[in-house]
């Protein structure tokens, strides 16, 4: 991930809040992760736990993998499922900015919520994410819509435009890209690993 581009750990409490709550709430995401029927589920850049923790809720009988770059966030999330009796629910994994520390063709779903901006090599990445999803498996974007108005979000010259992601997708070999209307600020974005 790129250093000037990375969530800042000090300010967690951005994270989950009620801003948040109303602009992308977690429920699009859950119930479309949902709806693949598929796992391991891998939350990258899962941060305190925003999309990870209401999935647990709602698939309490899958296995969630919390990937994140900084200990502070994997700290917060454990911190967050104790709050919400759900200690476990969420299995942490410290990994590198540039790589996904899980065997190959292990996961069912990966997610990237509001962190396709932060990476520095988004198509090396891709293929990170290509190497660890099993056949027919589902990556999951939600990003920052460039056009969309400021003061929410990351700076505009930080976001990647929509038609980006759908060519580095499409590059990275992703098939059945779909989007998803969900929100106002953010595009929702699947995609099948063949």
């Amino acid at each position: 991930m790129s250093q000037d581009r990375r969530f800042p750990p000090e300010k967690l409490a951005k994270l989950d809040n009620a801003e948040r709550h109303e602009r992308m709430p977690p429920s699009a995401i859950v119930e479309l992760v949902a709806g693949f029927e598929a796992e391991p589920i891998l939350d990258i850049g899962v941060g305190t736990g925003y999309i990870a923790l209401p999935l647990a809720t709602r698939l309490p009988a899958a296995r969630i993998i919390g990937l994140d770059v900084e200990p502070r966030m994997l700290e917060a999330l454990a911190d967050r499922a104790e709050a919400a009796h759900q200690p476990g629910a969420v299995e942490p994994l410290l990994a590198p900015h540039d790589q996904i520390p899980l065997p190959d063709r292990t996961v069912g779903v990966a997610l990237m919520v509001a962190l396709y901006h932060e990476l520095e090599d988004r198509v090396a990445y891709l293929q990170q994410v290509q190497r660890v999803l099993k056949e027919g498996g589902r990556l999951v974007v939600c990003d920052w819509d460039p056009e969309a108005e400021e003061g929410f979000g990351p700076p505009r010259d930080h976001r990647i435009p929509h038609s980006v992601l759908t060519a580095e997708l499409t590059d990275s070999g992703f098939t059945n890209i779909t989007t998803h209307p969900a929100y106002k600020h953010l595009y929702l974005v699947s995609a099948t690993r063949p």
